[in-house]
């Protein structure tokens, strides 16, 4: 059964994403999604292994809800609706497919990639159920590792019944990203310079706004100056600009990057806001 961490995290992967979605949603209509570890859209066993499966922050916002809406936002909003907003509830947690049709209000297309076979069952009904909507365009889900995907191309927005001047999102969420290059044996969920690199390649054809937000949650070696550095070496020079670094400590960071997008400086102070909503929510910092 697909398992979600319960850990702070999801916060900040996921209340990044759902304020990209709500500027987004104010400039363009239409969104061209695609994730790269999509996940359960909602997965219902927190990860058993001894102290990995509870986290403090997570915890203190899951106590919130349903009020953690008049904290977070459209976050708060969605993940309430998702969960135990339903009758009767439903505990666990979503993925961010299952946020982005929730915040979403425009037409919008989903790429969805996930290397899990048992995943892949949980979120086949769910992406059937979703195509049926009348402003979902187009659907695509590939059981197997997000490279072979990536490696045949990305669909433009018009390739997926979208009006020109749709936003390309696009989530990376691996475990770590490993600024080594030629690495021996490397791993799925990791993700590594030569991927950014092939990600940076078949981008180029496409035309539009595109937003990557790249989330990574242990560092271990790699500190996150060094991976800032290693991943901005490869999208600045194919015209992307780091927008935002939105942090839980030395390990968690998401990454918000952005080519073409004319209202990108909207996004600039997530940073700030999300260690205020940090703050709001009761967590003093370290």
């Amino acid at each position: 059964m697909p398992t979600y961490k319960g850990n702070a995290g999801h916060l900040m992967q996921h209340w990044t994403l759902c304020e990209i979605l709500e500027a987004a949603g104010r400039h363009t209509k239409g969104l061209n999604f695609i994730d790269a570890y999509a996940m359960a859209p909602l997965a219902t066993e927190k990860d058993g292994i001894p102290g990995r499966g509870k986290d403090y922050l997570f915890d203190l916002a899951e106590s919130r809800l349903p009020n953690l809406g008049d904290l977070a936002v459209a976050y708060g909003r969605a993940w309430h609706q998702l969960t135990s907003g339903h009758c009767p509830p439903r505990k666990g947690y979503p993925n961010s497919a299952a946020f982005v049709e929730q915040v979403w209000k425009g037409d919008f297309s989903m790429l969805l990639c996930e290397i899990d076979r048992a995943t892949c069952q949980e979120i086949k009904p769910w992406l059937q159920r979703v195509d049926d909507l009348k402003q979902c365009k187009a659907t695509e889900l590939f059981c197997g590792n997000w490279r072979r995907r990536f490696e045949k191309g990305l669909p433009s927005p018009t390739k997926v019944k979208l009006a020109d001047g749709a936003l390309t999102l696009v989530l990376f969420d691996p475990n770590m990203y490993n600024r080594r290059r030629n690495v021996a044996k490397p791993r799925p969920e990791i993700l590594y310079p030569e991927d950014m690199e092939m990600v940076a390649g078949k981008m180029e054809s496409l035309k539009g706004d595109i937003l990557i937000q790249l989330s990574t949650y242990s560092a271990m070696d790699n500190s996150q100056p060094a991976v800032t550095a290693s991943v901005n070496s490869i999208l600045v020079p194919k015209g992307f600009k780091l927008l935002a670094k939105v942090r839980i400590d030395g390990n968690m960071m998401s990454l918000v990057y952005a080519r073409n997008v004319s209202w990108a400086d909207e996004l600039t102070d997530l940073p700030g806001r999300f260690v205020e909503w940090l703050r709001q929510l009761g967590y003093p910092g370290k």
